[in-house]
């Protein structure tokens, strides 16, 4: 699916395209929810940088882009403050990246997955809650 072709001509996507496409999904949950890497850690001030002077995508531990014979599985790395509902953000994150997803390619990803890496109150605490659809 990270290939198309039309009659026009092919069209690629990148795994990077979609990283940015979740992120901006995610974008609604910032006060909630927070990409973190698949370690349950942030990003480090090195890799903010090397964004910023575009040698590479910040989100690029974040989220993994795997492309299969179904379409696209998109895998999500995340943590949510304290007391907010896990099932509602989740649900939540995963009907934005099926939405920005399909409103960009033209097609639904073949399965999205967010996995809560932890639940920040004043320190992270460690957690693997994987919730897909």
């Amino acid at each position: 699916m990270l290939n198309m072709e039309t009659k026009l001509g092919d069209i690629r996507f990148s795994p990077g395209i979609i990283g940015v496409l979740v992120a901006d999904s995610i974008e609604p949950f910032s006060g909630k929810a927070e990409l973190l890497n698949y370690r349950g850690r942030y990003q480090s001030v090195a890799s903010g940088l090397a964004s910023r002077m575009n040698l590479c995508d910040e989100d690029a531990g974040s989220v993994r882009v795997e492309d299969t014979d179904e379409g696209v599985d998109i895998t999500v790395y995340i943590t949510v403050r304290f007391g907010v509902s896990i099932k509602k953000i989740t649900e939540g994150i995963i009907d934005n990246i099926y939405e920005n997803v399909e409103k960009t390619m033209g097609r639904k990803p073949a399965k999205v997955t967010v996995i809560v890496t932890g639940t920040v109150a004043r320190n992270i605490v460690k957690r693997h809650i994987e919730v897909s659809r």
